[in-house]
């Protein structure tokens, strides 16, 4: 099981005791973050100090730019998961108000400060406060005059790629969800409770778990895709292909999420499921007729089984997404 760091709402709650910190939205906790966090969490350790990670709810792109909003990586506590699966000691979630947006960058360390923070480490590239006055160079002044250092960490490559929360999601939009999860170093996953649906693919010979469309989470591609299907309860995934669309050929034109788990039969109506995307299998499309979608689904199925049965669950299946590959280094 994964560690779940201790996670609080207020930096004024914290025990007494120094820490070295990060900050930032950690969207995702892909593989730059992980790189940071290794840091973060081995500099702690060295020095017998808590490793403490401050964090923001909702992120600030959702409070002041919706319209450019395109979806989360992660919901709030998966992203509370994988930080923990890093090895954090704790977590402070603030939640993200135009008051906190408005805070200088000295008031907002000193803050830190007195939450016994003695090291801030961030990305080279990191930004704190009103209109991010705060870039490094400032902070590093700022934190000269209270005993604070402030270490930055270069942007983490892999594959020749820059590794960043806005990459990979344009990736899922895309539906290239194999090249999100290299990035991400873990398997993009949606995650709800099974709602009743309409029932049809159980008619057709392809029962469906329905879970809602996760409302802040970065939609995928319409169209099929194998993925990994973790139910409550249960302590390995099982192979499954998942669909999201509108299923054109029964015409509801409500965008829906359904993964068909291979060879199992059980109840799922109210429990959490958890749907792993692997592969993108084939777009979403209109057939004329059941006749030509049951080919297509079969095909699906043939393929889905193929490329998880070529992965096996030793890459990236895992029960809140942790990454079995260590993050690469800069």
């Amino acid at each position: 099981m994964n560690q779940v760091p201790d996670i609080i709402t207020r930096l004024e709650v914290l025990p007494d005791g120094a820490r070295i910190a990060s900050i930032g939205t950690f969207d995702g906790v892909h593989r730059g973050h992980r790189h940071l966090l290794d840091l973060l969490v081995g500099r702690a350790r060295a020095l017998g100090v808590e490793s403490l990670v401050v964090t923001f709810e909702p992120t600030p792109m959702q409070l002041f730019a919706p319209d450019r909003f395109r979806g989360r990586l992660t919901s709030n506590e998966e992203r509370a998961r994988l930080l923990g699966a890093a090895g954090v000691d704790r977590v402070v979630v603030l939640p993200f108000t135009p008051e906190l947006a408005r805070q200088s960058p000295a008031e907002f360390l000193g803050h830190l400060a007195d939450a016994g923070v003695r090291e801030l480490w961030v990305g080279e590239d990191f930004a704190l406060g009103h209109k991010r006055a705060g870039d490094v160079a400032t902070l590093r002044q700022i934190g000269a005059g209270i005993g604070m250092g402030i270490d930055a960490i270069a942007r983490v490559d892999f594959d020749g790629m820059a590794v960043s929360s806005s990459a990979i999601r344009e990736r899922i939009l895309a539906g290239d969800v194999g090249e999100a999860n290299r990035l991400l170093g873990h398997p993009f996953a949606m995650e709800g409770q099974v709602v009743h649906g309409d029932q049809v693919g159980r008619t057709i010979g392809y029962p469906t778990a329905n879970v809602p469309l996760p409302r802040d989470l970065v939609k995928p591609a319409d169209g099929s895709y194998a993925s990994w299907a973790w139910i409550e309860g249960e302590t390995a995934p099982r192979a499954a292909m998942t669909y999201i669309g509108t299923r054109p050929v029964l015409n509801t034109g409500e965008r829906v999420v359904e993964t068909h788990i291979f060879d199992y039969d059980g109840d799922l109506y109210g429990k959490r499921l958890r749907s792993e995307f692997m592969a993108f299998l084939r777009p979403d499309q209109h057939f004329d007729g059941l006749e030509p979608l049951l080919e297509h689904l079969a095909d699906d199925a043939r393929r889905a089984r193929a490329v998880l049965g070529d992965e096996g669950t030793s890459r990236f299946a895992s029960p809140a997404g942790t990454a079995t590959e260590p993050p690469s280094r800069v």
